[in-house]
């Protein structure tokens, strides 16, 4: 089970890094696998790999290592650059229909509002 979620994560990695530069290496009971991994299926203790040249190969999830690497060299930032302090929280005021009614309670007839997820009775 342990495996199944490890693997898990490196699809949910694998899609992620679509948005950058990503090298991948595929190895299956030893023997690196020069494809690139689309897409994983799970059943029982078995993964389906496809591959992007549209082929599949089924192992022992036991037996499956991908390993993910990032070339974000460009514009984007690779790590956490700047650290901001949070200012004040965006006021957001909804009526007790869940219907968004504005940004300030200011003007409002009376009646019950949620403002910023708590209950505010307006008079």
């Amino acid at each position: 089970m342990k495996r199944f979620f490890t693997l898990l994560s490196c699809l949910v990695l694998t899609v992620a890094a679509t948005w950058a530069d990503t090298g991948q290496t595929v190895i299956i009971d030893g023997t690196v696998v020069g494809k690139f991994a689309t897409l994983l299926t799970f059943e029982g203790d078995n993964v389906t790999l496809t591959f992007d040249d549209n082929t599949n190969q089924t192992a022992d999830m036991a037996l499956v290592s991908i390993d993910l690497t990032y070339d974000n060299t460009g514009d984007t930032p690779s790590a956490i650059v700047e650290i901001k302090e949070a200012g004040a929280a965006a006021t957001r005021v909804y009526s007790i229909s869940g219907q968004f009614v504005g940004n300030s309670t200011d003007n409002l007839p009376a009646g019950l509002y949620i403002v910023n997820g708590k209950k505010t009775i307006i008079r």
